[in-house]
């Protein structure tokens, strides 16, 4: 007996490429964004090395600048009177690492078992 409803021609290949398609495309995209955010990344990294250097080389500047001034301060009375305005004090880069290093914490002495009465 023949079956009186007709078959299609793909049976059920159609349903299992059309996933496979769409699963492809998928990932396609998701590997294409992927690939987007690193390099997006590494332009971001770049850019904060370039900040940091520059910021470096300000931070260099104004602190030379300061120096000439407290130095300034000594023989000049507008540049004493700038300094003593702004309440700018300059130490030496040793002097300042030493200051801006943080103190060790103190020891905190054992505590001694509490005495049962």
């Amino acid at each position: 007996m023949s079956d009186p409803t007709p078959r299609p021609a793909f049976g059920s290949f159609l349903p299992l490429l059309l996933l496979a398609l769409s699963s492809l495309i998928f990932l396609t995209w998701n590997l294409t964004v992927a690939v987007q955010q690193h390099e997006a990344g590494l332009r971001i990294a770049d850019q904060q090395q370039e900040q940091l250097t520059q910021a470096t080389a300000v931070e260099s500047r104004l602190r030379q600048m300061m120096q000439d001034l407290v130095d300034l301060a000594g023989r000049n009375a507008d540049a004493a009177a700038i300094v003593k305005k702004y309440g700018i004090s300059f130490r030496g880069p040793a002097a300042a690492a030493a200051a801006a290093a943080p103190a060790p914490a103190p020891a905190v002495p054992a505590a001694s078992p509490a005495k049962k009465p």
